[in-house]
C-alpha cells in the first residue's frame, strides 16, 4: 500500500471542491437542476471519479505493466468505498433539499397598531432574527438526518460494508460461501456494469441529440474531465512528491473516461443525466486519444505506424479536355501518373501514363443503340491485357459481359434481373484455356422503404454472407447494420454489426466491431463542399497490448 498515492487523491478531491466552489461563487450555470450543490455535485463526478476499473487496469497495464494494476487497485478501493458513498450521500442530501419544508415559517404581519411601542421594535427584530436563525438550523439538521437515514437503508451503502466483512472473514479465516451463492453473486456483480451501460444507451438514444447537454456544456465538461481534473492531480502528487511510477499512473487514470458508476446515481436522482453521459460517451474517445500519446516510446516500434500520402490535381480546358496529376508517396517509394480524358457526343476517351511506364487507354462508345455501351481497353507493353466490355441497361434488367484479347481469353458475365423491390444477380468468370469456372457468385437481393437484405453465395458456392440494413432515423441518418458469413468448407462463421448517425448534417460517426473483437470507428466532417476530414481508429480487445491503429485522412475537392 502507498500512503502518499492515497493522500494525493485525497487532496486531489478536496481541491476540486474548493476549486469548483469558487467557481460556482462568482458564476452559476443557466438552467439546470438542485441549484449551486447540484452542479457542485455533477462537477465533481466528471472532474475526480474516473473509470479506474474497467479501463484504468487494463490500459494502464498495458503501458507499465503489474505494478500499474497494484497502484490502481488502492485507488479503485478508496473510489468504491468511500468517494462513491460521499457522493450518495450529496445526492441524498441535493434530493432532500429539494423536497418543499414543512417547518414553520415566520413573517412579519402588520396590524392596527403597528404604531405602537415604537420603542421596544429594536427589540422585537432581534428576537425575529434570532428566531429565524434557529428556525433554519433545525431545518438544514431535518435535511441532513433525512439524506442520513436514506443513505443508510441505500443498498449500495449496505451492501458495501457486508462485503467489507465478508472479505475479511473470508481473507482471514479462510470461509468461503456456497457454490451456488457465490455463482449468484458473481453473476450479479458481472450484469452490474452491462446493465449500467444498457441503460446509458437507452438514456441516449432517447434524447433529440447525440450531445444532449448542448455543445456549450458538452465543451465545458470535456475541460472539466481532460484539464481540471489531471491538473489537480499533478498539483496534489508534487505537494504529496510522488515520484517515478506512481507519479505517471497517478496522472493518467485522471484522464481516464469518465466512471459509469456517476451516471448511474446522476440518472435515478434526475440531476443533469445529460451531461454525464455526454462526459461519459466522449470521454471514453478523446482519453483514448491521450493514452496512445502518453505511451512510453519504448512500448512503441516504427512498424506500429504507417504514413502515406496522396496529392491530386485535375484541371478542366474550355474545350472539355480533363487533365489529372496524382502523385503518391508508400515509404521509400514514389508513384505518379498523368490521366487525361476527351469527350466527343457519345464517344470518351481515357489515356492514363504511370511512373512505370504503362499506358492505358480506355474508349467507350456510348448508346449505339438503346441502353447499349461498348468498351474498349489496352495497357501497353502488356499486349495480354486488352479486353473488350459490352453493358446493356434496361428498367427490370442489366448485362455484362467482356472478352479478353487472347488466343485463350477470360470470358466474364454478370447480370441482374428483378424490380425495385426484389433482385436477382449472377457473376460468372469462365476460363476457356482450363475449362474451369474462374469464380462463380450468386445473390438475391430485397429493398423496401427503410430496409435492405441480400443474401450472396460466394468462391463458387463455399462461402454465404447474408447482410441487413436499416434506416433507424433518415432526419439524422441513423443507420444500424449487421453481417453474418459461413464458410461450408471451413465451417467456421463471421459476425460483424455497425452503425452510422449524423451528430450535424456535415458531421457523421460510424462503428463496426465483429466477433473476432476487432472495433473500428470513425467520425468524419465535411468541413467545406465536397471536402472531407476524418479521423478513425481501429482496436482488437483480443489483444489489447498492442498499439492500436489510429487513421487521419483530409480530402480537399474544388
Amino acid at each position: 500500500m502507498s500512503p502518499k498515492l492515497i493522500l494525493s487523491d485525497i487532496l486531489q478531491k478536496i481541491l476540486a471542491v474548493v476549486v469548483l466552489a469558487a467557481v460556482l461563487r462568482f458564476w452559476h450555470p443557466t438552467g439546470g437542476r438542485g441549484g449551486k450543490l447540484g452542479w457542485l455535485i455533477t462537477g465533481l463526478s466528471i472532474s475526480v471519479l474516473p473509470n479506474t476499473l474497467i479501463l484504468g487496469i487494463p490500459i494502464l497495464s498495458a503501458i507499465y505493466g503489474d505494478e500499474a494494476a497494484s497502484i490502481l487497485e488502492q485507488i479503485v478501493v478508496l473510489q468504491s468505498l468511500i468517494w462513491y458513498s460521499i457522493l450518495l450521500f450529496l445526492f441524498e442530501l441535493n434530493a432532500a433539499r429539494a423536497l418543499p419544508s414543512s417547518g414553520p415559517s415566520l413573517e412579519h404581519t402588520g396590524n392596527d397598531h403597528e404604531e405602537a411601542n415604537i420603542e421596544e421594535e429594536p427589540k422585537e427584530e432581534n428576537e425575529e432574527e434570532v428566531a429565524i436563525v434557529r428556525t433554519r438550523s433545525i431545518g438544514t439538521m431535518k435535511i441532513l438526518l433525512k439524506a442520513w437515514r436514506k443513505l443508510i437503508i441505500n443498498p449500495n451503502t449496505y451492501a458495501t460494508l457486508i462485503g467489507i466483512i465478508w472479505a475479511t472473514l473470508h481473507f482471514r479465516l479462510g470461509w468461503n460461501l456456497p457454490e451456488m451463492i457465490d455463482k449468484s453473486i458473481h453473476l450479479l456483480s458481472d450484469g452490474g456494469l452491462g446493465m449500467a451501460m444498457f441503460s446509458l444507451g437507452l438514456f441516449m438514444a432517447s434524447q433529440s441529440s447525440i450531445i444532449a447537454c448542448g455543445t456549450k456544456m458538452a465543451i465545458i465538461t470535456m475541460l472539466l474531465k481532460f484539464v481540471l481534473g489531471p491538473a489537480l492531480m499533478i498539483a496534489s502528487a508534487f505537494c504529496i512528491r510522488l515520484r517515478s511510477t506512481l507519479f505517471k499512473v497517478a496522472i493518467l487514470q485522471a484522464a481516464l473516461p469518465q466512471g459509469v458508476v456517476p451516471f448511474v446515481f446522476a440518472k435515478e436522482y434526475n440531476l443533469h443525466p445529460e451531461i454525464i453521459s455526454t462526459g461519459v460517451i466522449f470521454g471514453m474517445k478523446q482519453s483514448w486519444l491521450k493514452v496512445q500519446d502518453s505511451t512510453p516510446k519504448s512500448a512503441k516500434k516504427p512498424e506500429d505506424y504507417q504514413g502515406d500520402q496522396k496529392f491530386s490535381v485535375t484541371t478542366y480546358s474550355s474545350t472539355g479536355v480533363a487533365i489529372t496529376t496524382t502523385g503518391t508517396n508508400k515509404g521509400s517509394v514514389f508513384l505518379g501518373d498523368v490521366a487525361t480524358q476527351v469527350k466527343n457526343k457519345n464517344y470518351t476517351a481515357d489515356v492514363k501514363v504511370s511512373t512505370d511506364s504503362s499506358l492505358l487507354t480506355t474508349l467507350t462508345f456510348d448508346e449505339p443503340a438503346p441502353g447499349l455501351k461498348v468498351i474498349v481497353q489496352a495497357k501497353l507493353p502488356d499486349h495480354k491485357s486488352g479486353k473488350a466490355e459490352v453493358q446493356y441497361f434496361h428498367d427490370y434488367a442489366a448485362i455484362s459481359t467482356s472478352v479478353g484479347f487472347t488466343a485463350s481469353p477470360i470470358v466474364n458475365f454478370s447480370g441482374v434481373v428483378g424490380s425495385n423491390v426484389l433482385a436477382l444477380g449472377t457473376d460468372v468468370a469462365f476460363n476457356t484455356e482450363s475449362g474451369n469456372f474462374k469464380h462463380f457468385n450468386a445473390g438475391l437481393n430485397f429493398t423496401k422503404d427503410d430496409l435492405i437484405a441480400s443474401l450472396i453465395l460466394n468462391d463458387k458456392g463455399e462461402k454465404l454472407n447474408a447482410s441487413y440494413y436499416q434506416i433507424v432515423n433518415p432526419l439524422t441518418n441513423t443507420v444500424v447494420g449487421a453481417e453474418i458469413s459461413h464458410n461450408f468448407t471451413t465451417k467456421e462463421n463471421a459476425i460483424t454489426v455497425g452503425t452510422q448517425h449524423a451528430i450535424d448534417p456535415l458531421t457523421t460517426v460510424k462503428a463496426r466491431v465483429n466477433n473476432a473483437g476487432v472495433a473500428n470507428a470513425l467520425i468524419q466532417h465535411e468541413w467545406r463542399p465536397k471536402s472531407f476530414f476524418t479521423v478513425s481508429g481501429e482496436v482488437d480487445s483480443r489483444a489489447i497490448e498492442k498499439s492500436a491503429k489510429v487513421g487521419i485522412a483530409l480530402a480537399l475537392k474544388p
